[in-house]
């Protein structure tokens, strides 16, 4: 949603300055009936210039702004509800009581999306360090998103958050469940797993099946020592990089395990482990293609959609540009499922594994 109509001028200027790519204005246009045959940014921002926009369009064009805000990134974790009847309503009492009673937190804003889904607005204060109070003191509100995964099992979904933030979250989590013993938080984290099931996790994520997306290489992969903050990286924006992803590539579209990597071994045989992998996909019906990465550096995974590219007809090729909200939601919720569902069935394979004979 939109909080400031843009002034022809700014879109002009955004076009000119190449912030906003002239094949995606012309696909909106295109999905009302206007034609522009040009794909000279000049000339399109000359021509849309005079135009009346809606509200909803101003809406696609900020979205299609080339922009790393415009990609959705996400935390999750888990809420477990202890003996409910329905898990949505207690969970909205829940963060009803959460704010009560003068603490710093409060709810901006919470609404049921449909049955299984709730969206809250939590608001805070975060004191930075500073002499000017009006500077020092700044308000944040953060947008979650509440997800039943089952009678007595939500995912907690913090959008757009740092990991500063995320600490502020848990921190409201903590407070929250001193005052409901009911309700209780469960980090998806890699610190829950051995040494083997860190690796077993993206070896089996990306084995797993996504309705009309097919794999098409590994972009990033990221390790840490666990003596110490000490990380080796591997990431497709580095010429160097590029070998061992593929072979790292090559290994998952083969079926076998990512240790079969070279440079992967290395790293593991000097104990490290993995944190992050960044995969891109392509869609299978639409030109679409993403790259998602999964990291799990702080307590709680982060799932983010890094990257997103759409099919260019001027060019005859992809381009990288930030693709619709909308859109983005569906994929992203995808891949979260899946990467809930792997955690839990590795975390209970783990258990029944480490059980006494």
């Amino acid at each position: 949603m939109i909080s400031k109509y843009i002034d022809n001028k700014e879109l002009k200027r955004v076009v000119e300055d190449g912030k906003l790519k002239p094949f995606k204005i012309k696909k909106i246009l295109k999905d009302q009936g206007i034609i522009l045959t040009t794909a000279n940014p000049g000339q399109i921002a000359e021509q849309i210039y005079p135009m009346l926009w809606g509200c909803l369009d101003i809406e696609h064009l900020s979205q299609a702004i080339d922009d790393g805000s415009n990609y959705i990134k996400s935390s999750i974790l888990k809420l477990r509800v202890d003996n409910s009847e329905c898990i949505m309503d207690d969970l909205e009492d829940f963060f009803d009581n959460a704010v009560t009673g003068g603490n710093r937190y409060k709810l901006a804003g919470m609404s049921r999306i449909n049955d299984e889904q709730l969206s809250l607005k939590l608001e805070y204060s975060v004191i930075k360090p500073g002499r000017i109070e009006f500077i020092s003191n700044q308000k944040k509100v953060t947008d979650i998103i509440v997800t039943k995964k089952g009678t007595n099992e939500a995912l907690f979904d913090v959008r757009q958050a740092s990991s500063f933030e995320m600490k502020e979250i848990n921190k409201f989590l903590e407070a929250a469940t001193n005052k409901d013993k009911a309700i209780e938080p469960a980090h998806i984290t890699l610190k829950n797993l051995t040494n083997e099931n860190r690796v077993s996790f993206f070896d089996e994520f990306i084995k797993m099946r996504f309705n009309g997306w097919r794999f098409v290489t590994v972009t990033k992969i990221e390790l840490k020592k666990y003596e110490n903050d000490e990380t080796a990286e591997l990431n497709d924006e580095e010429d160097s990089a590029i070998t061992n992803l593929q072979g790292i590539t090559s290994a998952i579209l083969n079926g076998t395990s990512i240790r079969n990597n070279s440079f992967v071994q290395e790293c593991l045989t000097n104990n490290f482990y993995v944190t992050t992998m960044g995969y891109r996909f392509e869609n299978l019906e639409e030109f679409i293609e993403v790259v998602i990465e999964i990291n799990f550096k702080y307590d709680d995974v982060k799932i983010d959609i890094c990257k997103t590219y759409e099919y260019d007809n001027d060019a005859e090729d992809v381009r990288l540009h930030p693709i619709m909200y909308s859109t983005q939601e569906k994929i992203l919720e995808m891949f979260q499922d899946a990467a809930y569902r792997k955690y839990n069935e590795i975390l209970e394979r783990q258990l029944i594994e480490l059980e006494p004979q």
